[in-house]
This record gives C-alpha cells, sequence and structure tokens, in this order.
C-alpha cells in the first residue's frame, strides 16, 4: 500500500509537470523529482529523513514552485524510487548523493534537509560548497553520541508493535493526528525495512557530525528546530547551537515537530522562501558556466 501512495504522488507530480528521473551513481540509479519554477529565486533542493521519500515533500513542493527557478527533489539510495546499494552504510548514502547532485544541480541552490536529509545536506555543503547557496537544516539528526548514546538512540525506532509506533507518530506530529492509526501503520513498516534497519545498525559514532565540520560550513545558514521536537533530543540542539558557525540563524517556531512540513506545510514554506529572498538579495549567483568549471 506504501509503495501504492508514492506512486500516485508521484503520479500527481507528473500531471502538474514535475519530470521524474533516475541518475546514474556509482552505487545505482538515484530517482529525482524536478521542475522548472514559475519564480525569480535561486533554486531550493530538498532532503528527506529516514524511510522517507521525494514525494513525501508534495505539498512543500507546490507552494515553493511558483516563487523559485527550480525545485529538486531527490530520494536517497535505498528509499523511495531509488536503487538500493549493495552495501548499505550510511557513507555509501552519502557518496551516491552528491554523485546525483553534481550531475543535477546547474546553479547554486539553497539545500534544505530535515533529519538524516540534514546530515545529507551538511556534507554535501562541505563537498561542494559552490554549489550550496545557502544552507537549511530543520532538526538535523547527526548530533555527536558516543557509541551507547547513539545504540539507545537507534533502539527509538524499533517500532515492533503497533503501540510503539503509535507511540512514534505521537512524538513526530507536533499535535496528535486523527489519523494516527493509520500513520502508525505506515510508519511501522516503514522502518520494519530490511533496508531501512540495516542503514539504523550499521551506523556508528564515525558517521555522525563533528563540530570542526559544522564550523567549517561559509554560506548562509538556517537552524530550524520546532518546539514540538520530541524524536531527537533536546541535547541535539544544544549541539548545534553550539558548533554551528556564529552567522547561524536559529530558529524555534512554535507547532513545528520533528517533520514540520507535516504540521504546518505554510509555516516552512514562507521560512524557506524567506530565507532564501535573503540569500537572493546577498550576493548574484555564479554562472552555470562558472559552476561547471568549478
Amino acid at each position: 500500500m506504501l509503495r501504492i501512495t508514492n506512486h500516485l504522488a508521484r503520479t500527481s507530480l507528473h500531471l502538474a509537470g514535475y519530470h521524474s528521473h533516475r541518475v546514474r551513481t556509482s552505487v545505482g540509479g538515484v530517482h529525482v523529482l524536478d521542475a522548472r519554477g514559475q519564480g525569480h529565486l535561486p533554486p531550493v533542493v530538498l532532503l528527506h529523513g529516514i524511510s522517507s521519500a521525494g514525494v513525501h515533500f508534495l505539498p512543500l513542493l507546490y507552494r515553493l514552485r511558483g516563487r523559485v527557478r527550480r525545485v529538486i527533489a531527490p530520494d536517497l539510495p535505498a528509499h523511495g524510487f531509488s536503487d538500493r546499494p549493495t552495501e548499505m552504510r550510511s557513507a555509501t548514502l552519502r557518496d551516491a548523493l552528491v554523485e546525483a547532485l553534481d550531475a543535477v544541480i546547474d546553479e547554486p541552490a539553497v539545500v534544505f534537509g530535515n533529519s538524516l536529509g540534514g546530515v545529507a545536506a551538511v556534507h554535501y555543503a562541505l563537498a561542494r560548497p559552490e554549489r550550496v547557496r545557502g544552507l537549511i537544516l530543520c532538526s538535523p539528526g547527526g548530533a555527536m553520541m558516543d557509541a551507547d548514546e547513539l545504540h539507545r538512540f537507534v533502539d527509538t525506532f524499533a517500532l515492533d508493535t503497533h503501540r510503539a509506533a503509535l507511540s512514534f507518530v505521537d512524538r513526530l506530529f507536533s499535535r496528535r493526528n486523527r489519523m494516527r492509526h493509520l500513520f502508525a501503520w505506515g510508519v511501522r513498516r516503514q522502518f520494519e525495512n530490511p533496508d531501512v534497519r540495516e542503514l539504523l545498525a550499521t551506523t556508528s559514532p564515525a558517521d555522525l557530525l563533528t563540530p570542526e565540520q559544522l564550523g567549517a560550513l561559509r554560506m548562509p545558514l538556517l537552524l530550524l528546530w520546532g518546539r514540538d521536537e520530541r524524536i531527537l533530543p533536546k541535547d541535539h540542539l544544544d549541539f548545534f547551537r553550539r558548533h554551528l558557525p556564529e552567522h547561524t540563524r536559529v530558529e524555534e517556531p512554535e507547532g513545528f515537530g520533528h517533520a514540520p512540513y507535516l504540521d504546518d506545510v505554510d509555516g516552512v514554506a514562507r521560512r524557506i522562501l524567506a530565507f532564501t529572498a535573503d540569500v537572493h538579495e546577498l550576493a548574484p549567483a555564479p554562472t552555470v558556466s562558472r559552476l561547471r568549471a568549478a
């Protein structure tokens, strides 16, 4: 049923003019949703979290497209319509995403990353700073933990019963959702996926972000961390506050949970567009030829 829902969402986006294609990488095909926008603001790239997919941004994609030049939403490897790498490790997913974005970004973009997508966004910004005009980290994962802390954290995604899945859904949203039982059914199946379980099981402290990596980010930065965040521990926010550069703008909106585009899609869209407009005013973007030369 989840696969059918994803196919229906992708069909809806096709009808709205989104191009769905696969980019060849060294570990298999990475699926990308891509559409030209009707606005003048820089392109926006949306990176999803673990067990999610680009199509889950559907309402957000519609709200951004009228103001930006382009919107891009890839599926991480082993997620959505992307291929499963032979080796399910965080570094493998990260490297494949760099290859895929290199193939599709033709001018510097604002990159938005939620949860696992936040870690991926940081790594892409470090690997290709000339292609990232601004960075929005929304409840990003990747805060440093020792092995015991990481083990306890990964255990929170072991949704072996409907009751456990229901509890997870209630923490995911900023307020109790009327369709919580249906969401719990879907979330449980997503986290029972062998690829997701293997990715969680193989993640080690070495895969997490370091203070040095965060401090090396030079592009404009926005950290969004909702006041109703209940998936990530509070000390993870403290980690990012301490180690992101001083120029980082930090916002803690009311009514934002772990994936706020599910709680308040208009609020998320407003913040992305306002940040993108600010970035646009700072300096003109490099030309495509300069970007390719870099």
